[in-house]
């Protein structure tokens, strides 16, 4: 089973303290190469309230299913993700606001 652009999906993140932890993620990488390597290019989403230059808030505006709480996309934690590590799915979030957070992490986390 593969996931599209723009879904977001829980999986047991690992943390920059090697610790892993649940944590939605919103998947960034196109569908071609999801199937083809059966894996993801996927975002940390927080609903922590510490907001710095690599966070990009959420709205429910920009879901298609609205979020209980405010939540964040973590733009400097990005991983790969293979499919068989999903726990759930979601929601996804609407290809206009994909689109925002893939220029945000280019702009801010590589300097593109």
């Amino acid at each position: 089973m593969g996931y599209s652009q723009g879904e977001i999906v829980e999986v047991n993140f690992k943390l920059p303290e090697d610790e892993f932890k649940p944590h939605p993620v919103v998947v960034i990488s196109n569908d071609e190469i999801n199937e083809i390597e059966e894996a993801f290019v996927g975002v940390m989403i927080s609903s922590s309230t510490q907001y710095d230059n690599y966070s990009y808030l959420l709205e429910s505006k920009m879901l298609t299913t609205p979020t209980r709480k405010p939540s964040q996309v973590r733009c400097h934690l990005i991983s790969l993700i293979e499919n068989r590590e999903v726990i759930q799915r979601f929601s996804s979030v609407k290809s206009r606001y994909v689109r925002e957070i893939a220029q945000k992490i280019l702009a801010d986390v590589f300097d593109m």
